[in-house]
């Protein structure tokens, strides 16, 4: 199939080198008890304001005829349910798909807190899900945050759609162009080049590439954790590309202090609601 570039750009080329240049500075690669290990810090970013973040991308889709009361969702690297509470409040069924010990704890646990039961999690890895179990069975499959982890990141969005009998949908971050992260990273790495997460545009224009047509709005949030949670966060973080000594971490709770006392930590974001339907193509 020949692929249409975008102004000479190969964005898949681009997705793949980013990748590589993140894997060639990381010391070891992320593992499934890391998420384990970030499930309490996650969960409570994920619960500020009532699930806001879940709120505004379902407000979205369900403004836009994606998602209703009667949808049966699938959702791609759930974390502590991300969408799974937010979603199972207004929607028929959600599925979490989700491979971390800790992170399906805080699912039931979270799920439990808001009495929502429907719901049902495969507890193993997205590329490791039998499709023939659930092809076309979703009116929506939705994945966050994870997509940066897939190097074959079209293969993936291919198995997304394979599950879809309506929409697909990736929600990913948006540069907000604050200083913080890049600040301690410099302090803490030197001249290390900074991880590049890409999420949107990319994946918008990955879409394009490949013939689907994509529609996109932006949301803004609020994320609020305790100083502790933060700390670990960050702490776990810094161990996928170096030791982390005491001297580390007492940069780490200093730049903190520093920027949020003794907390809350605060933190405003934007993230990026992208959804396409499977069957709708453009000519390439």
């Amino acid at each position: 199939m020949a692929v249409t570039t975008l102004n000479g750009m190969n964005w898949v080329s681009i997705w793949e080198e980013l990748f590589e240049a993140r894997s060639k500075i990381m010391q070891r690669d992320y593992e499934i008890e890391d998420w384990t290990k970030r499930a309490e810090d996650y969960s409570e970013s994920r619960r500020t304001n009532q699930w806001d973040f879940g709120e505004k991308v379902y407000g979205i889709l369900n403004h836009h005829g994606v998602v209703n009361p009667g949808s049966s969702i699938l959702e791609v690297g759930s974390g502590p349910g991300t969408f799974v509470i937010p979603f199972a409040r207004r929607s028929r069924h959600v599925t979490a798909v989700e491979p971390a010990e800790g992170m399906i704890k805080k699912i039931q646990q979270n799920a439990q807190e808001e009495g929502l039961s429907n719901y049902d999690i495969l507890p193993r890895i997205w590329q490791d899900v039998d499709l023939n179990r659930i092809q076309k069975q979703y009116d929506l499959v939705i994945a966050s945050t994870v997509v940066w982890m897939f190097k074959d990141i079209m293969t993936q969005i291919a198995r997304m759609e394979e599950a879809a009998k309506g929409y697909c949908c990736v929600v990913g971050g948006v540069s907000s162009g604050g200083s913080f992260e890049g600040d301690l990273w410099k302090t803490i790495m030197g001249a290390t080049p900074y991880p590049q997460y890409p999420e949107y545009p990319a994946i918008f224009n990955l879409l394009y590439q490949y013939g689907r047509v994509p529609q996109v709005r932006i949301i803004e949030y609020q994320s609020v954790r305790s100083f502790e949670n933060m700390f670990n966060m960050y702490r776990i973080f810094y161990s996928i590309f170096t030791d982390v000594t005491p001297e580390i971490e007492e940069t780490i709770k200093k730049a903190l202090h520093e920027d949020s006392g003794d907390g809350p930590c605060v933190r405003n974001y934007r993230s990026s609601v992208v959804w396409w339907s499977p069957s709708e193509r453009r000519n390439i």
